[in-house]
C-alpha cells in the first residue's frame, strides 16, 4: 500500500508499476485527487500511468451513515455524540473524524464510552480554538450560509 501516491514523480510511479509487475504482488495506491505540493504536473505521463492501474475508487464526503457506523465502532455513546459526530463528519472528511475519535478513545485509554464532553474537549485540544465546535454542531449549509 502507497499512500499520498499524488506527489510521485511519473518516473517514480513508473518504476513502482514495473517493480509491481516483475514481482507479481498487489499494490494499492491511496492519495488525493490532486497534488499536495504546488509543482507543475506531467499529465501526459501521468496519464498512461493512471491508465495501467486496475481500478480508481473515490471516496466522496461521508454521510450522516458513515458517521454513524465508524462512531458505532469507537463506542460512541448517547445521541447527542452521535448527531455532533455525523455534523463534523459531513462538515470535514473521513480523515478528520477518525482522527478526532481516535484521540478521543485515547484519552479514555479504550475503557468505556465516547460521550459528548470528551468529543468537545478532545476537539478543543486538537484545533486550538472555539470555531472548531462550530463543526460539531453546526450543519453544513449554516457554516456556508452569511445569514
Amino acid at each position: 500500500m502507497v499512500d499520498e501516491y499524488q506527489n510521485f514523480t511519473p518516473t517514480v510511479l513508473r518504476e513502482l508499476l514495473h517493480l509491481q509487475e516483475r514481482c507479481g504482488f498487489a499494490l494499492l495506491l491511496a492519495g488525493n485527487t490532486h497534488r499536495l505540493a504546488g509543482t507543475r504536473r506531467d499529465t501526459h505521463a501521468v496519464d498512461q500511468i493512471e491508465s495501467r492501474i486496475g481500478m480508481r475508487f473515490e471516496i466522496g464526503q461521508p454521510t450522516r451513515e458513515d458517521c454513524v457506523r465508524i462512531g458505532a465502532e469507537h463506542n460512541v455513546e448517547g445521541a447527542d455524540a452521535y448527531e455532533a459526530i455525523a455534523t463534523y463528519g459531513q462538515n470535514t472528511s473521513l480523515r478528520a473524524l477518525c482522527h478526532l475519535l481516535q484521540n478521543c478513545a485515547a484519552a479514555t485509554s479504550g475503557v468505556g464510552s465516547i460521550r459528548l464532553p470528551r468529543i468537545e474537549t478532545t476537539l478543543r485540544g486538537m484545533s486550538c480554538g472555539s470555531d472548531a465546535l462550530k463543526l460539531l454542531h453546526q450543519r453544513r449549509d449554516d457554516l456556508r450560509s452569511p445569514d
